[in-house]
């Protein structure tokens, strides 16, 4: 009963959230409006609005948003053939009885099998601290019936509470409830590794650290999840943290649809696709996190959300909405807002960056900005990236309460060739720019935030962005805005 009432809660939290968050959305129309006025002729409001909602659906089809170098299915096929009931191997489920040797045999029993699907049936199983140790094995499936099949966490974890490996396995429609504990090494809810596999439509409570962690794979989704974490913490801890597995890191995996409250999401790997999340009130890093270029590259980040990141983590940095390292990506469509840091923070060479919003960010950071470009060293920097059609500002603007200082910052170093095009950058906290790169070069005008570097694009970045113009996994809107402005 009591973990039923606490997926009562999160029900009534994850709604809060939607209707929150889709009035933010709201706010992109705005930015389009104001967009219209840019004297680029790049025409943002055609449709952009309509799109990023559509985005937003938790009904919208997967490979939209699956990356096109991948000839690979969504989501593994479920095999045919044996079906078990975990309760006709012992399990209760009535929140009292320790269920972990009922999950134990049923897991096994289909791994013996070669595959096949657990039901787990509604009620409230309790497992040990250990977690359930036979793993959900390759063309094993394990089903709930939602928020009612609630599978408790009885202690201080010492172990994950569930485990898939292999090929071709899927966790769907359970809800984990991991009782706020915060163990000494990160214990996730599920623990995953291999290929073709899919966790979908979980409900992961109270987690500690981790919920969803994973190791290397290829061709995986973790989609339509709700995971929460309700104890604030400023050491390491992601509502999904992807890393690699010995040298292999994850490739053509998806992040799509999962809304993670008080933690976000950072994520190793190649080839991905990271889309319509939804991330509130981080307490460590940003909202969403991708490593540098020997862990992470070639990434499509689109149409997320975060907001209200809070707090000076380990890393002695405040909470931002988005930190991407990731070199030769994609970042359209996103919102950041509300941060205790900077906004949308890129860090990877040669990014297109388009049609994104970024407001009322720096709550505590001194000469916080909506978009800042990186610099860590010459490998590992934001130089060679595209900005187009993009929004920063404050809506206080003009009051002392403002908090964004800038719509656009870079970071000391040797940047450059970064090309901005069509951006307003005015309406913040003291200007439109800030610079302190040492190539000598300023990319855009610090006193006119919508202004157009003149430097030409390099062929590389024009041959890339015609291919971009023609990718059918970016919305329409955005394959507009570049084709108008190829076309200049």
């Amino acid at each position: 009963m009591g973990g039923q009432k606490i997926c009562s809660k999160q029900n009534i939290a994850a709604s809060k959230l939607t209707a929150r968050l889709t009035a933010q959305m709201r706010r992109v129309s705005l930015f389009l409006a104001a967009a219209a006025s840019i004297s680029l002729p790049l025409q943002l409001q055609f449709g952009y609005a309509q799109d990023a909602t559509e985005q937003f659906s938790r009904d919208s089809e997967t490979h939209a948003v699956q990356n096109s170098t991948a000839d690979v299915t969504a989501s593994p096929t479920r095999e045919k053939g044996r079906q078990i009931d975990v309760k006709t191997y012992g399990a209760v489920g009535d929140g009292v009885t320790n269920d972990t040797a009922a999950f134990n045999a049923a897991l096994q029993s289909l791994a013996d099998a070669g595959g096949g699907t657990c039901l787990v049936p509604k009620g409230t199983y309790i497992i040990s601290p250990s977690g359930i140790t036979t793993h959900v094995k390759s063309g094993v499936h394990v089903v709930g019936e939602g928020t009612a099949s609630i599978l408790k966490i009885a202690g201080m974890p010492t172990g994950p509470l569930l485990w898939g490996e292999g090929n071709g396995w899927s966790i769907e429609k359970l809800a984990l409830d991991m009782g706020d504990y915060i163990p000494t090494t990160r214990r996730p809810a599920i623990a995953c590794r291999g290929d073709n596999w899919r966790v979908a439509n979980c409900s992961v409570l109270r987690i500690g650290l981790v919920g969803i962690s994973v190791t290397g794979g290829n061709n995986w989704t973790i989609e339509k999840n709700h995971i929460t974490k309700t104890v604030p913490s400023q050491i390491l801890n992601e509502s999904i943290l992807v890393t690699k597995f010995g040298d292999t890191r994850a490739t053509h995996a998806r992040i799509i649809d999962n809304i993670c409250e008080g933690s976000g999401i950072m994520f190793w790997g190649f080839y991905s696709t990271i889309a319509r999340n939804q991330v509130s009130n981080a307490g460590f890093g940003s909202g969403i996190f991708t490593g540098q270029a020997a862990n992470s590259h070639t990434m499509k980040i689109i149409g997320n959300v975060c907001t209200g990141g809070r707090g000076f983590d380990e890393n002695r940095t405040w909470v931002s909405g988005f930190e991407l390292w990731s070199p030769d990506s994609i970042i359209e469509g996103n919102v950041a807002s509300n941060n205790d840091g900077g906004g949308i923070i890129i860090g990877g060479k040669n990014c297109v960056v388009m049609a994104n919003e970024s407001y009322n960010n720096g709550v505590r950071l001194p000469k916080g900005a909506g978009f800042v470009a990186r610099y860590r060293n010459d490998d590992v920097n934001a130089s060679g990236s595209v900005f187009i059609g993009n929004r920063a500002h404050d809506s206080r603007h003009a009051n002392k309460s403002a908090t964004q200082t800038y719509g656009y910052a870079e970071q000391p170093g040797r940047l450059h060739d970064i090309v901005h095009i069509g951006n307003d950058y005015n309406g913040n906290k003291a200007r439109p720019a800030d610079y302190h790169s040492t190539a000598g070069q300023r990319n855009v005008s610090a006193d006119h935030g919508s202004a157009v570097m003149q430097a030409p694009l390099s062929p590389e970045m024009k041959n890339r962005l015609k291919a971009l113009s023609k990718d059918e996994d970016l919305p329409d809107n955005a394959r507009r805005i570049v084709r108008e402005y190829l076309a200049r």
